[in-house]
């Protein structure tokens, strides 16, 4: 019986040496599951003594655990379709069906030509959590070829497998029948030995090759120039992994699902941490569909994914884990998209790498699973600078955009009558490239978030056929007062100056997303719209009170011993803590900063557009509907039928009356008719629209 052990001695004085041995420890481990899927469903069966299935993973408080252990011990593979006990009847022959020669399960049959019964062959044991060792014995080769292995998380399938062989440590296995030089039947599955982890898992399986191609020792240059790193960590690679995850961690009765896929680095700065962003992205070339999954609380109906991303936290790697998640998701309900993410523990080829923020990737597929658009229909673009690329169609449509504002003016204002219409028809033309709503809604958002890594960064939007250009709220671990790019630390700057000098760049012309603003800003209509918008916002999503539940749900997320064996993990992971502190007692295990920061901050922001748009004191103000409508405020969908919000004096705002279907809008209580209505509110009005 081969032993696989780990017996790793070291005496490493300093952080960097640990690191280095990590990353060799990480590229020495691995293995894998019948035929990956991209579905939830269990992928095979083994049936137990009782005739019941056992689950993909054995736990060892399950006594099915101790039933294969003991059948083990007696000589006997209760895997094997010849063993009796794989069908629970001392007597009856075993049997499986599958998937065929695609690389999952195959149909057994007998000697005779005829389909066996009722179970299905495995290559390997299912794949999970154990307790104490777990030998695997000698699979199987069901179509007349040798089973090879690889345990490297390679699928080099480079050992065969000849004999039994006893995992004492983490391992990712991967296993495949070869017939001549073709692969008929391949598994992927990782078995943790001993491991205890109470969150999500996601256990990844990849060749060494990306270690030290990609997912190096950056130590030289922590949260420095990435592109000065000795590892090419800039540079674009691919590389195959195969994915599973365990929903309830070591708890797990089986892995949830599992995916072939491809890895690759992402971000900037943040891949100089030793705990680098990861995209894991669904392709044809290695399997084909989308996961289907509820892998958010949120709006758990929205869960068909084509990849995600494994992130750090970006530059608030740091500090804390809380912030970034936080900030972006008080925006829900909104019509600001953004990114849903969840707290997971991930292993790399069986080696502990620690909490991170799972989270939607960026591309024509978002907006299929969060608005059930065709991705094919899809334009989704990036904004950096004056530079703009597509992640999903085209960017053509945006940058002609961007060119049409840049080189229009806005003003209705003037006494020039011939300007003043022009100016009117160019802001009519903008609203149908861009949906000026939302935009007054995200920029509401970063405004209020601070973001100090924008706006010349970490810009997304997208459009369809039937929508124009709509952004989405993402990356701000720079927001809150964070000091790293934004140089808040030269006082206290208004972030529409922010906006109007780009963060000190004077990237602001046209081309520049700062130009847009800055361009608009011109029509009264526009900036009357802006501030309604942002009064909204400011009112029922950008507050201390949502950002405090946001704060507590990631909190939720991530137990106090999780967070203890991550942060115990510094030799390896290296925080150097700052800008909170200069110790690994500074880490913000809570949030608290962020709670703190919020404390003050929507009245900050109010003030803010009060200067700006010469804006008068807070009113209260009721917009409500009698009977089966609804009131737009400035075309913006108000979060309920009876509102009371919090605006502007000295904004007027245009209320638009809208019947649901049957209805008809009879009039304003207070006798008006006009719909739309332009009113110049007062503190304590109530305008009511009937509608029967």
């Amino acid at each position: 019986m081969m032993k696989l052990e780990k017996n790793i001695v070291v005496s490493l004085a300093r952080g960097m040496a640990v690191t280095a041995l990590f990353f060799a420890l990480i590229s020495l481990s691995a293995c894998g599951d019948d035929g990956s899927t991209s579905k939830p469903e269990e992928s095979g069966s083994v049936i137990g003594p009782d005739g019941k299935v056992i689950p993909d993973s054995i736990l060892a408080s399950d006594s099915l655990y101790t039933w294969y252990l003991d059948m083990l011990a007696k000589g006997i593979d209760p895997l094997s379709p010849n063993s009796s006990a794989a069908s629970g009847k001392e007597d009856s022959k075993s049997s499986g069906s599958g998937k065929g020669n695609d690389g999952n399960e195959k149909d057994i049959t007998g000697d005779d030509g005829e389909e066996k019964e009722d179970t299905k062959v495995r290559l390997l044991p299912p794949a999970g959590f154990y307790s104490g060792e777990l030998t695997i014995p000698v699979p199987e080769a069901v179509n007349g070829g040798k089973i090879y292995c690889s345990f490297d998380g390679s699928t080099n399938y480079d050992q065969e497998f000849t004999e039994p062989i006893t995992l004492t440590k983490n391992t990712p296995v991967r296993c495949a029948e070869i017939v001549g030089d073709s692969i008929v039947r391949k598994s992927s599955h990782t078995f943790f030995i001993n491991e205890k982890v109470a969150m999500p898992v996601v256990a990844i399986s990849v060749d060494s090759v990306f270690f030290r191609e990609s997912y190096g020792n950056t130590s030289d240059c922590f949260g420095q120039d990435p592109y000065s790193c000795r590892v090419p960590i800039m540079q674009e690679a691919e590389y195959p992994v195969h994915v599973e995850y365990f929903e309830n961690g070591s708890s797990s009765t089986k892995k949830a699902w599992q995916i072939d896929a491809g890895i690759s680095l992402m971000g900037n700065y943040s891949r100089t941490y030793a705990k680098k962003p990861v995209a894991i992205k669904m392709k044809k070339i290695y399997e084909d569909g989308r996961l289907k999954y509820n892998l958010f609380s949120t709006r758990p109906e929205d869960n068909k994914f084509k990849g995600f991303n494994l992130r750090n936290g970006g530059n608030r790697y740091v500090g804390d884990f809380v912030a970034d998640p936080a900030m972006v998701s008080v925006v829900e309900g909104s019509s600001v998209d953004y990114q849903r993410s969840r707290q997971v523990v991930v292993f790399y080829n069986g080696v502990y790498m620690g909490i991170h923020d799972l989270r939607e990737r960026l591309n024509e597929h978002f907006v299929e699973t969060n608005h059930g658009i065709d991705s094919k229909s899809i334009d989704m673009i990036k904004h950096v600078k004056d530079t703009v690329t597509a992640n999903g169609g085209t960017a053509d449509s945006y940058i002609n955009m961007l060119k049409f504002i840049g080189d229009n003016h806005f003003k209705t204002d003037t006494t020039n009558a011939s300007e003043a219409k022009k100016a009117a028809e160019n802001y009519k033309n903008v609203q149908t490239m861009l949906d000026v709503g939302n935009y007054a809604d995200y920029m509401a958002a970063e405004i209020y978030l601070r973001n100090g890594d924008w706006p010349s960064n970490n810009v997304r939007a997208w459009r369809s056929p039937d929508q124009p250009y709509r952004f989405i709220l993402f990356d701000v671990d720079q927001g809150f007062g964070w000091e790293w790019c934004a140089l808040w630390r030269a006082g206290s700057v208004s972030m529409f100056d922010w906006i109007r000098d780009d963060r000190g760049s004077g990237r602001t012309a046209s081309g520049y997303f700062a130009n847009i603003f800055i361009k608009l800003r011109e029509n009264p209509v526009f900036c009357r719209m802006f501030v309604n918008h942002a009064a909204v916002m400011l009112t029922s999503y950008l507050t201390y009170d949502r950002m405090v539940a946001a704060v507590d749900r990631v909190n939720s997320e991530i137990p106090t011993s999780e967070m203890d064996r991550d942060l115990d993990n510094e030799a390896v992971f290296q925080r150097r803590y700052c800008p909170y502190g200069s110790s690994p007692e500074s880490f913000d295990r809570t949030g608290e900063y962020v709670v703190s920061y919020a404390a003050s901050r929507t009245r900050g922001t109010r003030e803010e557009y009060r200067e700006e748009f010469g804006l008068g004191a807070d009113i209260s103000v009721t917009i409500a509907s009698s009977g089966n409508g609804k009131v737009l405020v400035d075309g913006m969908t108000l979060p309920s039928t009876n509102y009371t919000g919090k605006f502007f004096a000295g904004n007027d705002m245009l209320l638009e009356a809208v019947s649901a279907a049957g209805a008809t809008f009879t009039g304003w209580i207070d006798g008006n008719t006009d719909n739309p209505r332009l009113v110049s509110p007062k503190d304590g009005d109530k305008f009511t629209a009937e509608f029967q």
